[in-house]
């Protein structure tokens, strides 16, 4: 399976690993699920964060229309979540895992990383940011070594205040 939820000390996890026709679909159904926990790892592995776009160019507009809506929902559902979301990127974002990560609070980026270039809210694969440009300019808050990545997301999501009021600031306090 594509997408994946587990339960990681309080946390929740769903797991991208790779992109599919279903996998909008998929990461919405498992939504739900996230606002229980007291916070949400949205983790974008290598597999899944490239893939679509190749998809995206062979289909049709109408195609792409039906693509860009879903995406725009599940990205909308991940950003008003009642919970903070921090998103684990375990390779180079661009396309449908970019979007993800954009709506999360927090992003943590493997070094050997990088997103496609950003342009407002949307996602162009123009450019290639690489993992130092994207903590120089504010797009992703940690890199760390691609080992490291989903371990520091969790230790993110456990330092986020967990308040709705409080949650898209996603202050980080104090233990």
């Amino acid at each position: 399976m594509a997408v994946s939820l587990e339960l990681l000390r309080g946390i929740a996890v769903i797991r991208i690993d790779e992109s599919s026709d279903s996998l909008l679909p998929d990461v919405r159904a498992l939504l739900p699920a996230a606002v229980h926990a007291r916070a949400l790892v949205l983790v974008l592995e290598g597999g899944a964060c490239g893939d679509d776009i190749k998809r995206l160019v062979r289909s049709s507009a109408a195609q792409r229309e039906v693509v860009s809506a879903a995406l725009r929902g599940v990205r909308d559902e991940v950003a008003n979540l009642p919970v903070p979301v921090v998103a684990a990127i375990g390779g180079s974002a661009s396309g449908e895992a970019a979007e993800l990560a954009m709506a999360c609070d927090l992003r943590v980026l493997a070094s050997d990383g990088g997103l496609g270039r950003m342009t407002g809210d949307r996602v162009l694969v123009a450019r290639r940011v690489t993992a130092a440009e994207a903590l120089r300019t504010g797009l992703v808050d940690r890199v760390v070594p691609p080992g490291a990545v989903l371990g520091t997301a969790v230790e993110l999501a456990n330092e986020c205040k967990s308040a709705q009021a409080a949650r898209k600031s996603c202050r980080i306090v104090s233990p």
